[in-house]
């Protein structure tokens, strides 16, 4: 097979995520290059995620794989517009889903930075004086503004920092690898990390998934991660929700658990009436 073309945004972390599928590739025989592409959602820095809307990040390359400029495209799949017809894509195995929240030296009050109505709320639960405020950028910029004093704490994906080298997980406890610095931010130890599990803050739809769109996608496919993948779309739209908004939906490969609103639920997975029967009850 010739050389793929893989599609990409330019974040260290949309890199990161392109790299780790051209050596899932490249181990089934295939060569890649990266092919980097600025959004909509990267130009438009002003507006909120809720603002510019589903497929910000995602819409160009549909576009460019119609058109050939690439072959597969890579994206981070809660990213991807929540309708049927999106979901037609493959995935790599699945990294740690959880949220976790990141909270800076000599905090007095608590000033958390995020863009998610589903995070703020969970961190209300647990903080009820925290104030929520909004946060837009790439991972590094986030922990940049924490650090500068914008925010007490800001709340971030598990996954993203992990293929970032930055954090560590094992179990329920994780680190920061603060000797990580080159090309990066440098996380001092003050810095404290708490994970969020599922039953306090539910991931947003396939959280921690690398999606690939595209028939060569088909090449590297991990089948258990795209069942996850699929079970969870169902239920956010079940939900009426997506990224952006309050929902989240997450299934362990045993259970479902979903939050809206601020109300988190669960249910043992036993088919996709389970879906409809966990949605039902936040009516």
């Amino acid at each position: 097979m010739k050389k793929i073309r893989i599609g990409t945004r330019g974040s260290r972390l949309a890199l990161a995520q392109a790299e780790e599928a051209a050596r899932a590739f490249a181990q089934k025989g295939v060569g890649s290059e990266i092919v980097t592409v600025r959004t909509r959602g990267d130009a438009d820095m002003a507006s909120s995620l809720s603002e510019i809307g589903r497929g910000a990040f995602t819409d160009v390359f549909s576009k460019m794989l119609e058109s050939g400029e690439i072959d597969v495209a890579v994206h981070s799949a809660k990213d991807l517009p929540t309708g049927e017809d999106k979901d037609d894509f493959f995935c790599l195995p699945r990294a740690d889903a959880r949220d976790v929240l990141l909270v800076g030296k000599d905090v007095r009050s608590l000033r958390v930075g995020t863009g998610s109505p589903r995070r703020g709320a969970a961190v209300k639960k647990l903080y009820p004086s925290a104030e929520i405020l909004p946060v837009r950028g790439n991972v590094d910029t986030r922990i940049r503004k924490m650090l500068a004093g914008e925010y007490d704490a800001v709340v971030l994906a598990a996954a993203g920092l992990i293929r970032l080298g930055i954090l560590r997980v094992s179990g329920e406890s994780a680190s920061l690898c603060i000797e990580k610095k080159e090309n990066g931010v440098f996380l001092p130890d003050e810095v404290n990390v708490r994970i969020l599990p599922p039953e306090t803050c539910v991931p947003a739809a396939c959280q921690g998934i690398i999606a690939l769109e595209g028939s060569v996608g088909a090449l590297v496919d991990d089948a258990l991660t795209l069942r996850a993948a699929q079970i969870e779309r169902k239920l956010q739209r079940a939900l009426g929700g997506d990224c952006t908004g309050g929902a989240g939906a997450y299934y362990d490969g045993m259970t479902l658990f979903a939050q809206k609103d601020g109300k988190v639920m669960s249910a043992r997975y036993e088919g996709e009436k389970s879906i409809i029967r966990l949605a039902e009850k936040f009516r």
